[in-house]
């Protein structure tokens, strides 16, 4: 079995999650999707810092994917 490196991996998440048809991610796939943690993304929440992130009927967290490309990018 060939061994993948952590970009490789990033690269499939990418990828399988941009076949997704909505661009609204969950905490869990915005991690993977930035090859960090959910944890990170919360810590980054409390702080106000991190990628924009949307509450939904008050209590859910939604990423959207150009929100997390802006994100990387700047």
């Amino acid at each position: 079995m060939q061994e993948l490196t952590i970009d490789a991996i990033r690269t499939v998440v990418r990828e399988e999650l941009n076949q997704i048809s909505t661009p609204w991610l969950d905490p869990d796939a915005a991690a993977a999707y930035l090859g960090s943690t959910s944890g990170t993304l919360r810590n980054w929440r409390a702080r106000g810092q991190g990628p924009k992130y949307h509450i939904i009927q008050d209590r859910l967290v939604r990423y959207h994917r150009d929100d997390l490309d802006a994100f990387v990018t700047n």
